[in-house]
């Protein structure tokens, strides 16, 4: 078996199990936030669906066959969603946790 084809048969299997991780991540996130909404928790796990759903996305359009193999434009944009709404979620732990009041 020639390695471009091997290569791609891994790339192509490591994106299938992305895709199913971050789907379930997406729905057990959902969850979460929903069962702490109200909550200063809540608050901090609120951000964390955007997050998977963000990357769940990034995969679907990198999987597609008539994308760029890296996924084009609809992937980074999903990915600066994604990493925006991680830094929202850190933030708010980090003030959360030292007892700071978590901002809006």
């Amino acid at each position: 078996m020639p390695l471009e084809s091997w290569a791609t048969e891994a790339t192509f299997a490591l994106n299938l199990f992305t895709l199913l991780a971050t789907t379930v991540a997406s729905v057990f996130s959902t969850i979460a936030a929903l069962g702490f909404r109200g909550t200063p928790w809540g608050r901090t796990l609120a951000p964390l669906p955007v997050v998977f759903v963000a990357l769940t996305v990034s995969t679907t359009v990198t999987i597609h066959p008539t994308t760029p193999p890296h996924g084009g434009w609809a992937a980074s944009v999903c990915w600066l969603v994604a990493v925006a709404a991680i830094a929202v979620t850190c933030w708010r732990f980090v003030s959360l946790t030292a007892e700071l009041e978590v901002a809006a």
